[in-house]
This record gives C-alpha cells, sequence and structure tokens, in this order.
C-alpha cells in the first residue's frame, strides 16, 4: 500500500535489524514497555508475528517507509496483542518523525485496508491514559474513546469503532470534501 508520502509494506524474515533502532529506543518504549529496551529474542518474535499475521489474515502491523529516502520510520496496522481477542490497531514512530502526521497517515491507510480489502468488522486501540499523543491519532483516524481496561497489569484507554460506523464517517468526510 501506499500514501502521499508512505509506503506500507509487509515485514519479511530477516527484517529484525530494521524494528531494532524502534525497540530498543527508551523514548519509543516508553509507553509499551515503560521505556525497557526490547531484547534481540523480542525483537525476532515481534517480526515473525507479523510474517505470520500477514499470512494468516492477509494484514498486519505494516512496515512505513518513507516514499522519497526509502528510510523505514516506524510501524502502522492491525496486529495482535497478548492476552486480547479483538484486533487491535498501533503505531510506533521513531521520534525525529514524531510530530509530522505519519502515524496518522500511516493508521489511517491501514484502518481503510483492514476494512475494505480485509473485511474486519471491528478494531479496537490501547495506550497508557497519559500516552495523549497516540489518543490523538486514534480520534483522527476515526475511533471513537469506549472505556479503559486492564491489559499486561495496567490500566489502558481503549479506542473503538465497527466498519459500518468507520464507512459512515468516511463518506460524511467525503461529502464535506474533508
Amino acid at each position: 500500500m501506499e500514501t502521499e508520502r508512505l509506503l506500507l509494506l509487509p515485514w519479511r524474515e530477516g527484517d529484525e535489524w530494521l524494528l531494532e533502532p524502534l525497540a530498543t529506543d527508551p523514548l519509543v518504549m516508553r509507553y509499551i514497555t515503560g521505556g525497557t529496551p526490547m531484547t534481540a529474542e523480542q525483537i525476532q518474535a515481534g517480526v515473525a508475528r507479523q510474517v505470520a499475521l500477514y499470512a494468516e489474515l492477509g494484514l498486519c502491523r505494516w512496515r512505513l517507509e518513507l516514499k522519497d529516502t526509502r528510510e523505514t520510520i516506524g510501524f502502522a496496522g492491525v496486529g495482535r496483542l497478548a492476552g486480547m481477542e479483538e484486533l487491535e490497531i498501533g503505531w510506533w514512530l521513531a521520534p525525529v518523525h514524531w510530530g509530522h502526521g505519519y502515524a496518522t497517515e500511516g493508521g489511517r491507510a491501514a484502518l481503510r485496508d483492514a476494512f475494505e480489502r480485509v473485511g474486519l468488522s471491528n478494531v479496537i486501540s490501547i495506550t497508557l491514559p497519559e500516552n495523549i499523543a497516540s489518543q490523538r491519532v486514534m480520534q483522527r483516524i476515526g475511533l471513537h474513546y469506549q472505556g479503559r481496561r486492564v491489559h499486561a497489569g495496567l490500566e489502558h484507554v481503549v479506542y473503538t469503532t465497527t466498519r459500518e460506523e468507520w464507512l459512515a464517517a468516511e463518506l460524511d468526510r467525503a461529502g464535506s470534501g474533508g
């Protein structure tokens, strides 16, 4: 897939080196692991999960690559979180690329793909309450606040949308020119 500025690519075996800079950056991991870097084994398992999910469902947490430089800057897309039944949309970006709209651009494209091509009926997104930037992305891509839940021993905020809600909102946006 592609957007105006991004390529959304599936992960391949051997792509661990592309995930490592994100997964070992304390700023990126602040709301994921409390800032603790992932180990090489965790990074390898993370890439393997995305490869397997893509083979199974045709979607994943897409690797985000800048079209003009071909630099991998993060990921955005739908995946599975341990201990949760629902599919969850999420994103990680290298800090140098924060604040440029890439998470929203990639998240919106991944959500469109999940609903239109894959045919998912709903998705959720979770984050820690203090992660305001991620909550803003959730709102921008069309998710709405559902409540709170405990995941991995911590309270998270939950945003969600159904395919029908999202399609109706897309029609409204198209009708209003935005």
